[in-house]
């Protein structure tokens, strides 16, 4: 429509388009975007579960995507692509503290609020972190092991050796235990890039390895969650050990495999996380933040799950 004797008109029509679109971009709900180390991994569909919900309690969309795998490079890809992309808010649980620093930098030059989950990257530019304080959960898991060995040598299994959350807790863990009553062996952590069959293999070579060994430390659930089956057959004998209390197995996390391995067993005490609390609260911080509120660190706590409680955890 071409006007040129009616300029008041013209002028008219497009306010009135301006005044739509702005109506429509008002309209249109908020995108938050949550990404986990990996999908694949079992801890975290319980997070996506909770972010889900709470997104539609809400009234914003969620867009919940990862890597396939544990893997530090893919990661940073897809956080990438959705910083590109845009989106009103971003949660992020970082493989490796350090090589999310420069997207988060890159999201926050686009006015994006960006936070940690679960796992923290705290030199970055992070607004605030939600899930679990890893250094005092390690402290507990600690304090579970030391009640039930008193001294002896141990090992610990981790997931990734640059992840800050499973590093908090094995400095939580080690503030606990080391001493002249501990010994922790030649090798350890050991890593399985929270690879459930590699976790597995590790548990059954550092048995092969260390016959006197008294105990380990799981800085996750890896082998227990991942392949329960498998863990039973690694553990082989030692499981008659831990059903009497002679060998001790404490693990992080509480999903359904791991509470039936604790009532049947074969693992000695579970430290379990809240990852729907985690996907809830990181819903709502980001809400918050969307809105011009102020974030701030969110402890989603943990419990301490042993054969006296492991019944009102398994209903």
């Amino acid at each position: 429509m071409k006007c040129t004797k009616l300029p008041l008109g013209c002028l008219l029509l497009v306010s009135a388009t301006a005044i739509l679109t702005i109506a429509n971009a008002a309209d249109k709900p908020k995108t938050f975007a949550l990404v986990p180390k990996s999908i694949s991994v079992p801890f975290y569909a319980d997070v996506e579960k909770g972010c889900k919900e709470e997104a539609k309690k809400l009234g914003v969309q969620i867009l919940y995507t990862g890597p396939n795998t544990a893997d530090e490079a893919e990661q940073v890809e897809i956080l990438k692509d959705i910083v590109a992309r845009g989106v009103n808010g971003l949660a992020i649980a970082p493989m490796n503290a350090d090589s999310v620093i420069g997207v988060i930098a890159e999201a926050r030059k686009k006015n994006i609020p960006v936070i940690t989950f679960d796992s923290d990257s705290p030199n970055s530019q992070r607004i605030c972190y939600v899930g679990t304080d890893n250094l005092q959960a390690g402290r507990e898991a600690g304090k579970a092991f030391k009640k039930l060995l008193p001294k002896g040598k141990y090992a610990i299994l981790t997931g990734g050796l640059a992840a800050a959350n499973l590093n908090e807790r094995i400095k939580g863990f080690k503030e606990i235990v080391n001493g002249s009553d501990y010994t922790e062996i030649s090798g350890s952590p050991f890593p399985c890039e929270d690879d459930a069959v590699r976790g597995v293999q590790i548990v059954q070579d550092v048995l092969t390895r260390y016959p006197n060994l008294d105990g380990f430390f799981f800085s996750g659930g890896w082998p227990l969650f991942g392949a329960p089956e498998a863990y039973v057959k690694a553990i082989g004998k030692r499981a008659a050990d831990i059903k009497a209390n002679k060998f001790v197995v404490v693990s992080f996390d509480t999903l359904p495999e791991e509470l039936k391995l604790l009532k049947d067993g074969n693992c000695s005490a579970l430290i379990g996380q809240r990852p729907y609390a985690m996907g809830v609260k990181s819903m709502d911080v980001l809400n918050d933040l969307s809105n011009g509120k102020p974030g701030e660190n969110v402890n989603t706590g943990v419990d301490v799950v042993e054969a006296s409680n492991v019944d009102q955890f398994l209903k």
